[in-house]
């Protein structure tokens, strides 16, 4: 017995435009697609329900390319500094959250929006016997009290290789931390088994609600005991029906490998072996060929010594791993194009490049003859798009976000929203992709590097399964696939600009089952 699903605009995503207004499905899968009257004969004496969508327009479940899921699930229960624009209201309200000698962590401040970057001074005057931090937006940068500070050991002659320590006019540690330098506040921080199942699970929660089905993670390595994540991971997607896959921090490989915990399980794989190159444009950290437009003693940092970086990937083929690196600038995007060419990957697999944030024509042109897939985040654009033009000037700012020219080299182009960096919600995704606008509604960024729609759904549909080899009955909207979709108000190929923000989520479905519903469709 099963359910008739009709009166929808139901695309399959297989091709572009392709669209049925009905579909059966039985024991979580579709059998057949078509036509309600055609349908309702062919399965007259199996039909149990029948659930009339109303004109409503239905497409495969969303996967997240790039999230930090654990850390979202965090960022859900902590103080949101998103939107601040006065730091001691924060810090107040931060004061008010605190309890016991735990740390007190803000999550997501923009220094903009504050007009200047916090200090230890400016925080220990608020909140002086315990310890805080702020993390930026970007999340590459992070600023700590004095109690932070003797928490994690620095001192004023400590030196982070890969990472940078902020200073005073006059030299002292002024308690901001630079990329590397995070290592030890994710050590201090890190959870363990409990904590991390309760953050998976309000995580999956929240990413239901937003049509979410799946997520590309890296959680190995921020939150504890790896195994004992691995094993948070087990727990909660025993029963809750969400695909993760995991990429392999380069500081835990060996021990996840030496306890052969890289195994697939049902509802959870692993990937690539994860490595930073760099670090972000907010911080001024990502690696520029030339310097930034409005720093111009400054190029950005080198995450590892480029012998460092070339031992990683060797150490990775060693393994027989693909490779995920964290690349924005154009530098760090040359150094590790220059390494995949010279240590090529295993036949018939991919490398991932991460961000990919600045590109040029020559550096195009080389990823086209590699074997890899693009992890980009299209609703970086949209975040950004003042900063790309202060951070880079306007001649370099058209080589920002190429999404059109990446999945023109034949990449592999993936959607994701690196949350809690950026918000998961996918319409900010599509939205960015296709106009290559800001959310203010700004001008067009280099209007040629817009995608389709089509382009865009795919990039958090399909591909994402085709990148974990999971696309085998997941990913589209076709005869025997898995029914797992999303059911929108609106048909995102019919809207324009700020109208795509607006759609509303109406249910996500899981091999069809209902996994969240806005509200109830008639039946």
């Amino acid at each position: 017995m099963g359910t008739l699903w009709v009166n929808g605009k139901i695309y399959t995503l297989n091709k572009e435009g392709e669209m049925s207004r009905a579909m059966y499905v039985e024991h979580g899968r579709i059998l057949k697609m078509g036509e309600e009257g055609q349908l309702r004969r062919t399965y007259a004496g199996r039909i149990q329900d029948i659930v009339n969508l109303e004109g409503k327009s239905v497409y495969p479940a969303f996967t997240d390319s790039h999230i930090h899921l654990i850390g979202y699930g965090e960022a859900l229960d902590r103080v949101d500094a998103t939107e601040t624009t006065d730091l001691n209201a924060l810090l107040e309200t931060m004061k008010q959250k605190a309890s016991g000698d735990d740390w007190i962590v803000a999550e997501g401040f923009n220094d903009r929006l504050l007009g200047e970057m916090p200090t230890r001074e400016m925080i220990d005057a608020v909140i002086p016997d315990r310890p805080v931090v702020l993390k930026l937006v970007c999340r590459h940068v992070a600023v700590v009290n004095s109690k932070g500070l003797e928490r994690l050991g620095l001192i004023h002659h400590t030196v982070i290789e890969g990472g940078k320590l902020g200073r005073d006019a006059e030299g002292k540690l002024n308690g901001v931390l630079y990329d590397a330098a995070l290592d030890l506040l994710h050590r201090e921080l890190g959870g363990n088994k409990e904590k991390n199942v309760a953050s998976i699970r309000r995580a999956v929660d929240a990413l239901f609600s937003h049509g979410i089905v799946g997520a590309h993670t890296e959680d190995l390595f921020y939150h504890g005991d790896p195994l004992e994540t691995i094993q948070a991971y087990e727990d909660v997607l025993g029963d809750v029906p969400f695909h993760a896959h995991l990429l392999v921090h380069e500081q835990i490989v060996d021990r996840v490998l030496q306890h052969d915990a890289l195994y697939k399980r049902p509802r959870f794989d692993f990937g690539a072996m994860k490595l930073f190159v760099d670090g972000s444009f907010g911080g001024r950290t990502a690696l520029l060929s030339e310097p930034y437009t409005d720093d111009p003693v400054q190029r950005g940092i080198e995450v590892h010594r480029p012998d460092h970086l070339e031992a990683l990937v060797k150490k990775a083929r060693s393994y027989g791993m693909n490779v995920a690196a964290h690349v924005i600038g154009d530098a760090a995007a040359e150094q590790f194009i220059g390494l995949l060419e010279k240590y090529p990957a295993k036949r018939g697999t991919r490398d991932r490049i991460i961000h990919a944030s600045l590109l040029d024509d020559a550096l195009l042109k080389r990823i086209s003859a590699l074997p890899v897939l693009i992890d980009a985040q299209p609703v970086f654009l949209s975040d950004d798009m003042e900063l790309l033009f202060d951070r880079l000037g306007n001649e370099r700012v058209d080589n920002a976000y190429r999404f059109k020219s990446m999945v023109a080299t034949g990449a592999l182009f993936l959607g994701g929203s690196d949350a809690p960096i950026s918000d998961v919600d996918v319409r900010k995704g599509l939205y960015a992709a296709v106009t290559r606008q800001s959310f203010a509604g700004s001008s067009t960024l280099a209007p040629n590097e817009r995608l389709s729609m089509y382009e865009a759904l795919r990039s958090f549909t399909y591909s994402p399964r085709v990148a974990t080899n999971t696309h085998g009955r997941d990913g589209l909207l076709i005869q025997s696939y898995n029914a797992t979709f999303t059911v929108w108000e609106e048909d995102f190929f019919d809207l324009r600009g700020m109208d795509i923000l607006n759609n509303r989520l109406v249910m996500t479905v899981v091999e069809g089952t209902p996994v969240y519903e806005a509200d109830v469709i008639t039946t």
